[in-house]
């Protein structure tokens, strides 16, 4: 493990506020340290009966007082650590998302979800409490170690002596023999947690096929084996942690017999200093037993390290603009349009688009029709601005939309997928999307509710526009999730509507229903751009012009 990588990954901020941390972590030890030491004079009184015990009394008292403030002390030096490391949790997984969202649309599409959700949650808890954390709970106990075997070998250094030769061996054997195992282990870990995950994950979000396919048992089995993995490295730690139990009360007793054996010869009290290796005992074990757990648990957090190494190591792209109203030179009064523009996914693959020419005027209801795979959705991504092209670009209105304005082209736009994403929460929610319920117009709603034709089922509900949607919108039908993506991008007042197959999963009733409103939206508002995506021509008979990308794209192959 480089602690240099360690370092790397704490931001600037966090850098400067870790000396106060460190100086927490010195301020933590020393009273710890003091709380073996106001009992030296209580002990003194009791081993070598000076005076009686009502005399003893005050001290004892004064010293417990000590303890009780120091104890005091001690939770507010924790909360303070506490503090930090869970702050820069905070940071750092607000950092990691930023990383994944300003990669774009693209890469979200290409990479498992799950898998980055474990990175943005998991990984960073894994890295500031396994390693931070338990490195800060090492250095604090080790701090402690090093001041009481300083002041005991003051005192006497050869039972000292003999107590770090007994020692030393133990932590170093354990901690370097663990070493790789550990690290192995949270590797494992890490692995077996994301596939259960994803395991749930799939099995709820493809519940029918599972069932359908007969592949229930097999995904339950990989379910199981992940929680065989998660259970084996779990009993491994375990007994790791009994392990060095064990060899600590070894230690103890190794202690114990040099000790004895010592003062059979040497001329200092025996029961004086029994009694303060004995209360230095109170503190040097748990400090010994801490020092360890904290070094495994950092050991098997360690993959940790690597993951948000390559993560954070990135150039950072910037986050992408959220819709935003504001002016920004963008303006649109005239058309959208596609110029010379080069798409591909990768670098090596085949083009989809190639010196590919778009033009889009104001109001007009466009349909763009195409075989499966032909390019119809990513065309909508790249007039929407969530794809860049390799060359040219995508202007309106003469403006080219880049990465610094392109909120202001979003706050234009409404789209309507052919699966609708809705959150759980209630219809306002899912209408006034990106508002708190409590700031939005409700009579907006209600007026578009009633305009897309689905006040008087919403109305009828326990709770009408503040009942909750069950999860992904599993209670309601295919015909009303559409509607709901319609609404939702009437209230934005958008002035550009993309529909991708946005009927293609409703029956032929809610089908005719919906194109017949997208029309009259057009008809009702000729300032209104429409585009839509279908496979099926009488979506598309209400359009002014329609788009053939097969024809399209084999006369520019035939060009080129």
């Amino acid at each position: 493990m480089k602690f240099r990588d360690i370092y790397s990954l704490i931001p600037e901020s966090f850098r400067k506020k870790g000396v106060w941390v460190a100086l927490s972590l010195f301020l933590r030890a020393i009273l710890d340290f003091a709380g073996v030491v106001v009992f030296i004079p209580v002990l003194a009184q009791i081993l070598e009966k000076e005076g009686t015990a009502i005399s003893v009394l005050p001290v004892a008292g004064a010293a417990m007082a000590f303890i009780l403030l120091k104890g005091l002390a001690v939770i507010f030096l924790a909360r303070f650590r506490s503090r930090y490391v869970f702050s820069l949790y905070t940071v750092l997984s607000e950092s990691v998302l930023d990383r994944f969202l300003g990669k774009g649309l693209m890469f979200i599409r290409q990479s498992n979800s799950v898998d980055l959700a474990n990175k943005v949650n998991a990984v960073t808890m894994t890295f500031t409490s396994g390693v931070i954390m338990s490195l800060l709970n090492a250095v604090s106990s080790l701090l402690l170690l090093l001041i009481i075997l300083t002041a005991l070998f003051i005192y006497e250094p050869l039972p000292t002596l003999a107590l770090i030769l007994v020692i030393g061996p133990f932590m170093f054997f354990y901690s370097f023999f663990l070493r790789t195992r550990m690290k192995s282990l949270g590797i494992t870990e890490n692995e077996s947690r994301r596939d259960q995950a994803r395991a749930v994950y799939e099995l709820f979000k493809g519940y029918p096929e599972y069932f359908i396919n007969g592949a229930v048992g097999l995904q339950l089995d990989n379910f199981h084996s992940s929680l065989s993995r998660i259970s084996d490295v779990r009993r491994k730690t375990e007994s790791y942690s009994a392990a060095s139990t064990g060899f600590m009360e070894l230690t103890v007793m190794l202690s114990v017999i040099l000790l004895m054996l010592l003062s059979m010869s040497a001329s200092w009290g025996i029961s004086m200093t029994f009694g303060i290796f004995a209360l230095s005992a109170m503190k040097i074990l748990p400090s010994v037993r801490s020092l360890v757990g904290s070094w495994q648990a950092v050991q098997s957090s360690q993959y940790s390290i690597d993951v948000l190494k390559d993560i954070l190591s990135e150039p950072s792209a910037s986050l992408p603009c959220e819709a935003r109203p504001e002016s920004s030179g963008i303006s649109f009064t005239k058309e959208i349009s596609l110029r010379e523009v080069s798409f591909r996914f990768t670098p090596s693959g085949q083009y989809l688009f190639k010196d590919f020419n778009l033009n889009i005027k104001k109001g007009e209801y466009i349909g763009i029709k195409g075989h499966s795979g032909v390019g119809k959705t990513t065309l909508f991504n790249l007039l929407m601005g969530f794809y860049t092209p390799e060359t040219g670009g995508l202007y309106v209105d003469g403006v080219k939309i880049t990465p610094s304005n392109v909120g202001s082209w979003w706050a234009m736009v409404g789209y309507v997928p052919q699966e609708v994403f809705l959150v759980n929460g209630s219809f306002v929610r899912n209408v006034a999307f990106g508002q708190s319920p409590e700031n939005a117009d409700r009579r907006k709603i209600e007026h578009i509710f009633r305009k897309v034709g689905l006040w008087d089922w919403i109305s009828s509900l326990p709770e009408g526009m503040d009942t909750s949607i069950a999860e992904a919108g599993n209670s309601i039908s295919g015909g009303q999730k559409q509607r709901i993506g319609i609404a939702r991008a009437l209230y934005k007042g958008a002035s550009v509507l993309f529909f991708d197959e946005a009927t293609s999963s409703v029956d032929i009733k809610a089908e005719q229903e919906i194109n017949s409103f997208i029309s009259g939206l057009s008809d009702e508002d000729s300032s209104l751009t429409v585009v839509v995506i279908a496979h099926r021509q009488e979506t598309l008979d209400s359009c002014a012009e329609i788009i053939d990308m097969d024809k399209l794209l084999a006369g520019m192959e035939n060009k080129n």
